[in-house]
C-alpha cells in the first residue's frame, strides 16, 4: 500500500474544506435567487424602473453582506495555504488569460483575495484586490478598480478609477525598457507593455452603451475590455474562484459553478 505522507493528508483535508466551502456558496446562491425573485414581486409595482434598480441593488447589498460575507472569509481563510490560487482561477478564464503576461505570475501569487462591492450611489461598483505584504514587485496592499456610470443623455459615460500602483524600483510590470539611438546618443526609454496590471489604469469612456438593470451590467455592440474584465471577476470568478481553481474555463462554466466530485 502506498504511504500516506502528512503533506498528503492536508492537501486532502484543504481539498475537502474547499468542497464544503464550495457547496455553501451555491446553496447561499440558489438561496438568494429565490429570495431575489420574491423582493421583486413584492416591490417592482411601488417603484418606476430607475427607482427599482437602485432599490434592488440596495437590498442585494444588504443581503449579501448578511449572507455569503462570513463563508467567504471561510474561504478566504482556507485558500492562504493554496499556492497560486487566486491567479490560477484567473488563467482559467481565456479573456483574463490573454491579460496575464508571463512577467505578471509571480506577482499575482501574492494576491491572497479578490472582494466587490457597490458604489455609494449603487449603480456602480467596485473591485478590490488585496496582496500580501510581503509582495516584492509594489508597495500596496489593496488595489482598486471602480466604475462609475454617469448618464450622459445620449450616452453612457463610464468612468473607471483605478489605484495607482506604487513600484518598487525596477520592478515595475507595466513597463519595459528599450534602448533607443537619438542623434549620436544612445538612450533608455520607456514603453508601456502587456501586462495584468494595466486594468489598474484610470479611464473615462464615453460609449453608446446602456446600462441593463435585469443582468446589471453595460450592453452594446462594443464592451470597454477593462470593463468586460471587471464583470467576469465580480459574477464569475469571485463567486466560484474554487470552481475556476480546480478546472478549465468549459468544466467550470458546464457545472455552472458546481464542483466535480471525481478525483
Amino acid at each position: 500500500m502506498k504511504d500516506t505522507t502528512p503533506a498528503e493528508k492536508t492537501f486532502r483535508e484543504l481539498q475537502e474544506d474547499l468542497r464544503k466551502i464550495h457547496a455553501k456558496i451555491v446553496e447561499q446562491e440558489e438561496i438568494f435567487v429565490k429570495e431575489r425573485a420574491k423582493w421583486e414581486a413584492e416591490n417592482r409595482c411601488h417603484y418606476n424602473k430607475n427607482e427599482f434598480f437602485i432599490n434592488r441593488c440596495r437590498w442585494e447589498a444588504e443581503y449579501k453582506k448578511r449572507h455569503f460575507q462570513s463563508v467567504y472569509e471561510d474561504r478566504r481563510k482556507a485558500v492562504k495555504d493554496v499556492p497560486c490560487f487566486w491567479v490560477t482561477a484567473m488563467y482559467a478564464n481565456k479573456i483574463i488569460r490573454k491579460e496575464i503576461a508571463k512577467h505578471d505570475e509571480d506577482a499575482l501569487e501574492f494576491l491572497k483575495d479578490i472582494k466587490s462591492c457597490r458604489t455609494d450611489d449603487l449603480k456602480g461598483f467596485q473591485l478590490e484586490f488585496m496582496f500580501d505584504s510581503s509582495n516584492p514587485y509594489f508597495k500596496n496592499e489593496v488595489l482598486t478598480k471602480k466604475y462609475e456610470l454617469k448618464d450622459g443623455g445620449e450616452c453612457t459615460f463610464l468612468k473607471a478609477v483605478g489605484t495607482e500602483i506604487n513600484w518598487y524600483p525596477g520592478k515595475t510590470l507595466t513597463e519595459s525598457i528599450e534602448k533607443m539611438t537619438i542623434g549620436s546618443e544612445v538612450v533608455q526609454v520607456a514603453q508601456t507593455c502587456q501586462s495584468f496590471f494595466n486594468f489598474f489604469a484610470t479611464k473615462t469612456h464615453r460609449t453608446s452603451l446602456c446600462l441593463d438593470e435585469d443582468a446589471d451590467k453595460l450592453k452594446g455592440n462594443i464592451i470597454p475590455l477593462d470593463y468586460a474584465i471587471a464583470v467576469i471577476l465580480r459574477d464569475d470568478i469571485i463567486p466560484h474562484a474554487i470552481s475556476w481553481f480546480n478546472y478549465d474555463e468549459e468544466g467550470a462554466m458546464d457545472e455552472e459553478g458546481a464542483m466535480d466530485e471525481e478525483d
